[in-house]
């Protein structure tokens, strides 16, 4: 899931779509990112992770618009903490992966 974070820091590939387009495209990569990652806790013991990640989800979701109209600053500060939060979430996956017997 890294390359997902690497990902979520670069705006639209499209180089003509203007910067609310882009800002939204940004922040439907970050939903489906968190989706996975909630997919990924499915069977895991702490099914409170999981709500949590889809609670994240779902208030991001519902701001996607408002997001998209930040200013400059907060938009960058949006993304640089999501991107952060993922690999947080990146290493406590992995982490648990080495504890889990297949």
């Amino acid at each position: 899931m890294s390359d997902n974070a690497a990902d979520l820091l670069r705006l639209s590939e499209d180089p003509n779509a203007d910067p609310r387009t882009r800002r939204r495209q940004t922040m439907e990569r970050l939903v489906q990112t968190l989706l996975a990652m909630a997919d990924a806790e499915i069977g895991s013991s702490d099914r409170q992770h999981r709500h949590s990640i889809i609670h994240l989800t779902t208030i991001i979701r519902d701001m996607t618009g408002r997001i998209a109209e930040a200013d400059d600053a907060t938009f960058s500060a949006i993304v640089k903490e999501a991107a952060m939060l993922i690999r947080s979430l990146q290493r406590r996956q992995a982490e648990a992966a080495r504890f889990t017997v297949h």
